[in-house]
């Protein structure tokens, strides 16, 4: 009469997800680089490979959401007209800001990057 004081176990364990990490590169508004993450945080960015990841190059150029590693010599900021946002002067005299809410003949104007071929 003996009993059987051995039980059998099966552990089922199952592996987490591995996520595959999104590496981005955070830029300013001149498209100059600011850092490099794998973190999901707020501001200018743009996903790149492991390899640009790894290099982390800081002398590189973000210019419509593309990597731009021109010579700066052939790199143009110029001020352009925008009708939606940049900083509101007088029409006359771009160097006049002036308040949105006011009488005054007013334009918006924002730096945009250009790459010279």
């Amino acid at each position: 009469m003996s009993e059987n004081t051995e039980e059998d176990y099966v552990i089922v364990w199952e592996a987490p997800k591995i996520e595959k990490p999104e590496f981005r590169l955070y830029y300013d508004d001149q498209g100059k680089v600011l850092f490099y993450t794998c973190e999901k945080l707020e501001g200018n960015y743009i996903v790149i490979d492991s390899q640009t990841f790894a290099e982390s190059r800081p002398d590189i150029r973000v210019i419509d959401g593309r990597i731009s590693t021109v010579n700066p010599a052939f790199i143009v900021t110029k001020l352009m007209p925008c009708d939606k946002e940049g900083i509101t002067c007088a029409m006359e005299d771009v160097s006049v800001i002036i308040a949105s809410k006011t009488s005054i003949k007013k334009q918006n104007w924002k730096l945009r990057t250009y790459e010279l071929r």
